[in-house]
């Protein structure tokens, strides 16, 4: 099986019910860096590293449900 697919809302990860960067508002959204053409608004959970995270409030406002990791941690998503 694929482990990534691309779709119209960008890089779809199945198995773990989540898109890598996505271009559109998604459920689950991993962001790989806090650049704008990375992290985009309006998804309903965001999973970035935490060096990030401040980039990422200023750019998605304090509502956003942003969880951090630290760079090389590990952590399982469904």
């Amino acid at each position: 099986s694929v482990l990534l697919r691309s779709t119209d809302r960008g890089l779809y990860c199945e198995a773990g019910d989540f898109f890598i960067d996505p271009w559109l508002p998604v459920d689950r959204a991993v962001i790989t860096h806090a650049h704008g053409d990375h992290a985009r608004w309006g998804s309903q959970r965001y999973l970035a590293a935490r060096t990030g995270e401040r980039v990422l409030r200023t750019r998605l406002g304090p509502q956003a449900s942003i969880a951090t990791i630290d760079y090389g941690e590990r952590t399982s998503l469904n």
